[in-house]
């Protein structure tokens, strides 16, 4: 999985887009960016410049899955269902 991959995914789960920036960063947004020093991947919740809950990851396929697991997670926890009817 990469960045795109992440971001595609995002509908389906019914997380809105400006929550999580894939490939990037952005204030007030969960991100998967790669650090231009080391190259490695990190995931992180950007607030007032500071990366809050930072992980990092060898590769982008690691960091992206992470991200799809956790938000994932979160929306169960939030009583989302997916395949319900309105």
């Amino acid at each position: 999985m990469n960045a795109s991959e992440l971001a595609s995914c995002l509908p389906l789960l019914g997380v809105p887009d400006r929550m999580v920036v894939a490939g990037g960063s952005a204030e007030f947004a969960f991100c998967v960016d790669q650090d231009e020093e080391d190259g490695v991947w990190e995931v992180y919740y950007l607030e007032r410049g500071q990366k809050n809950d930072l992980l990092r990851f060898a590769s982008e396929h690691q960091a992206c899955c992470y991200m799809l697991g956790r938000l994932a997670y979160s929306q169960i926890l939030a009583g989302h269902r997916w395949g319900d009817t309105p």
